[in-house]
């Protein structure tokens, strides 16, 4: 499977991925905010666009 097929939004903000797709569980659209930088880690799930859009964008990354 793709990730054209997982993920239906993927946007960049500064240093962190903002993606939505489809619980396989719920069947429900959950959203994923995480930071691309290999030493951070930092990556969180959340229900709705905005509140992921929200940790992105008050994402300080310790690392960069």
């Amino acid at each position: 499977m793709g990730l054209f097929q997982l993920w239906q939004d993927l946007h960049r903000i500064g240093t962190t991925h903002v993606g939505g797709g489809v619980d396989k569980r719920t069947g429900e659209m959950k959203y994923v905010a995480a930071c691309e930088a290999e030493e951070c880690g930092w990556s969180s799930g959340y229900d709705t666009y905005e509140a992921a859009m929200v940790a992105a964008r008050g994402h300080r990354c310790p690392v960069r």
